[in-house]
């Protein structure tokens, strides 16, 4: 009598399914995944068998491990996968063992799984499954829904599009191909939305199996955190095996195996001067170089530097990749707005970045935005000719900096030169009033300050200058190739000369992975004549943030390395006056 209640209580307890051996019955995971984004047998007891793939049960890890069904149990339904991840911290089991485990089904933030596992038992050892082929860029019917936790295998190296948190989660986003943000090719319309679509179906992320921040060794980086070992943007993965799984939103491939990583965007130096030319400008986005007191103290500011440490790093990098480039005038954006005394951070610049550098004093601009833009030049190639104009009413009142115009000229003469150093307000929607909204078109918010400012800059002359006054544009415009600045200027009769002798496949900035030109260099039809080159120097957006001065990692970069000096690529345009 008692061993009938206690056999009866097993039945009623544990169901069953689990009170039978391993090979007997069991439910099929396909079942339990379905067709559809979420379980039909959310919330139900199962007692599934299957081989265990990727085991995550390390500390910091996922707190579990993949099974998918052996080959001779699937359903042979390309719209229904095959895996399923089990919460777990029982320790039995290793990766290639056939498992039996019986647990609650639950819809985890969108990752179909088992959870309120009872009991895992090791049931053979018949060996890993083969993957399943992962063309680039294609799924089957059912999308990742279809692979979820099952091993699978890309055919083809992907492209590394973005290394933002590399250092911060383990990851790396991976694609056919370089991914472009959409209005740097599509004129703004509903055609950005579908790209976008189309760029995030073809996106996977290559995880590290971790769910704390900040793992060290950081994964991916073979060789370590040396600077000389660089991993960039444009580099590729080698095929790689791996369980697809969905975790923080995003489709994750986690790797049986670290993957072979082909170095295809090496870093260069800078383009040298063109033979012809007399005379070179750059622009380039400072990443909020503040100085605080300009004494050692001040710190934290309201941007940049957390500490007085870490500006003199940003610093020495900044001048290392500013005299890289080698100009004879450099406008510069996101400076500290602190007046043009010894200890503001424009004087700083100039001193550190040789002993012929000067400064323009365009206005104290002493308003309320605490960034502001700035022209330096090298006094003994060239000089200011006439005062400067700071352009800060019509369009410029409100939203934008005001942009900076000086006049200059060869030490042996020749042709003047008009230089205006711009940065336009930017996409983010903080604060944007209804007419600066976002227009749902690709260009974000504060789309109709940019325009209007665009407008403004095409219409702006310098006093009693005539049309044959040359001019360039230099600056961070915070619009991209193809939106409404670039077309107003092209317009009339500025020509963008990144696009003029490169095309549209060029960047100067990298947003969640899409890469994009917002820092242009626009010459006027009077100038384009004696334009013989423009160029953007690949040492910044294309970096893993990890190299950053302010990286919150370990990484050891010498204070000389130009590499990630920002998060801006510099322009360079060479002319011949």
């Amino acid at each position: 009598m008692l061993r009938t209640v206690v056999a009866l209580l097993l039945y009623t307890t544990m169901g069953p399914l689990w009170a039978a051996s391993c090979g007997d019955a069991h439910n099929p995971v396909s079942d339990i995944q379905g067709r559809g984004g979420k379980s039909p047998m959310a919330g139900r007891q199962v007692t599934v068998e299957g081989i265990l793939t990727v085991d995550v049960r390390q500390p910091g890890g996922f707190q579990g491990f993949y099974l998918q069904q052996a080959l001779a149990e699937q359903d042979g339904d390309p719209a229904t996968s095959e895996g399923l991840f089990v919460h777990t911290r029982a320790r039995e089991g290793k990766p290639g063992d056939r498992v039996r485990v019986r647990g609650e089904v639950r819809e985890y933030y969108g990752l179909t799984s088992l959870t309120n596992v009872r009991q895992v038992a090791t049931c053979a050892s018949p060996g890993l499954p083969a993957p399943t082929a992962l063309q680039p860029g294609q799924l089957p019917e059912g999308g990742h829904e279809a692979l979820e936790g099952m091993l699978v295998q890309t055919t083809e190296p992907l492209v590394i599009t973005d290394t933002w948190n590399l250092a911060r989660f383990g990851e790396l986003v991976l694609a056919p191909s370089l991914q472009w943000t959409p209005t740097q090719r599509l004129e703004p319309g509903p055609k950005t939305h579908a790209l976008l679509a189309q760029q995030e179906q073809q996106r996977l992320i290559l995880d590290d199996g971790l769910r704390r921040k900040y793992p060290r060794p950081i994964p991916y980086l073979p060789d370590g955190t040396s600077p000389g070992n660089p991993l960039r943007v444009g580099d590729r993965i080698a095929p790689v095996a791996g369980v697809m799984d969905y975790r923080f939103g995003n489709w994750r491939l986690q790797p049986l195996t670290q993957p072979d990583i082909y170095h295809a965007t090496p870093r260069q130096m800078p383009p040298t001067r063109h033979r012809e030319a007399n005379l070179r400008v750059v622009s380039l986005n400072l990443g909020n170089l503040f100085n605080g007191d300009g004494q050692g103290q001040g710190f934290p500011t309201a941007r940049g530097a957390r500490n007085h440490a870490s500006y003199q790093q940003q610093l020495a990098r900044l001048s290392r990749q500013i005299q890289a480039t080698d100009p004879d005038i450099l406008a510069v954006s996101e400076l500290e707005n602190d007046g043009y005394g010894d200890n503001s951070a424009l004087a700083e610049l100039a001193r550190t970045i040789g002993d012929h550098w000067r400064f323009i004093e365009g206005g104290t601009d002493q308003d309320d935005d605490v960034i502001r833009n700035a022209l330096l030049y090298r006094s003994d190639r060239v000089q200011p000719t006439g005062p400067a104009t700071l352009i800060n009413d019509g369009a410029f009142r409100q939203w934008h900096r005001p942009a900076l115009a000086q006049a200059f000229r060869r030490i042996d003469g020749g042709a003047a030169l008009t230089v205006i150093a711009v940065h336009l307000k930017s996409k983010g929607c903080h604060n944007a009033p209804a007419a600066q909204q976002d227009r749902r078109d690709g260009q974000a918010c504060f789309a109709e300050a940019r325009e209007s400012a665009a407008g403004a800059l095409a219409r702006w002359r310098p006093d009693g200058s005539g049309k044959d006054h040359l001019i360039l544009l230099a600056g961070d415009f915070n619009a991209y190739a193809r939106e409404a600045p670039l077309q107003v200027l092209g317009n009339t009769g500025y020509t963008d000369l990144i696009t003029h002798f490169h095309g549209l496949e060029q960047g100067t900035f990298r947003y969640h992975g899409r890469l994009g030109t917002l820092d242009y260099h626009l010459a006027n039809d009077a100038l384009m004549e004696r334009v013989k080159a423009s160029h953007i120097w690949s040492v910044n957006a294309e970096e893993p943030r990890l190299r950053a001065y302010n990286a919150t990692t370990d990484t050891d970069v010498p204070e000389d390395s130009p590499w990630r000096a920002s998060d801006h690529n510099p322009v360079m345009t060479d002319l011949r006056l």
